[in-house]
């Protein structure tokens, strides 16, 4: 079996399991009841857009280039799970398809991205760690 997360990453596990202790913290903030939350002034699309852009960006930065689309397909999928999970709560929250389309967008975004230099970020991170130690 091909390995799913970047061979040239020497902590695979540490940028996966950081990976998905974000997304986790995405996906409380997206179930805690609006009025627990602090008022960012920014529109809730925005909201979305941006915290899937991280994830997106996060994942695509640390996984082969192959699986971009299988990313994209679990992140659209974790998104839609959190939008039926607020539908159903009633805490306040709701479900709403122009929030997944937010999502869609923030996950086009953030796959982009990841393919530009800046996408190595987790490399570039690593080298310096490696450097430190040496």
């Amino acid at each position: 079996m091909k390995s799913v997360v970047s061979p040239e990453l020497r902590f695979r596990r540490f940028w996966m399991l950081s990976g998905l202790c974000v997304a986790l913290l995405i996906a409380i903030l997206s179930l805690v009841p609006n009025n627990k939350l602090p008022d960012v002034n920014m529109s809730d699309k925005v909201e979305h857009i941006l915290a899937y852009v991280l994830l997106a960006f996060w994942f695509g930065s640390i996984v082969v280039r192959r699986d971009y689309f299988w990313i994209a397909l679990a992140l659209l999928g974790f998104g839609a799970l959190i939008e039926l999970f607020q539908g159903w709560m009633g805490w306040g929250r709701h479900a709403d398809l122009m929030d997944l389309r937010a999502d869609a967008i923030g996950i086009a975004l953030g796959l982009v991205l990841a393919f530009t230099p800046a996408g190595r970020w987790a490399c570039w991170l690593e080298s310096l760690v490696r450097k430190a130690v040496s």
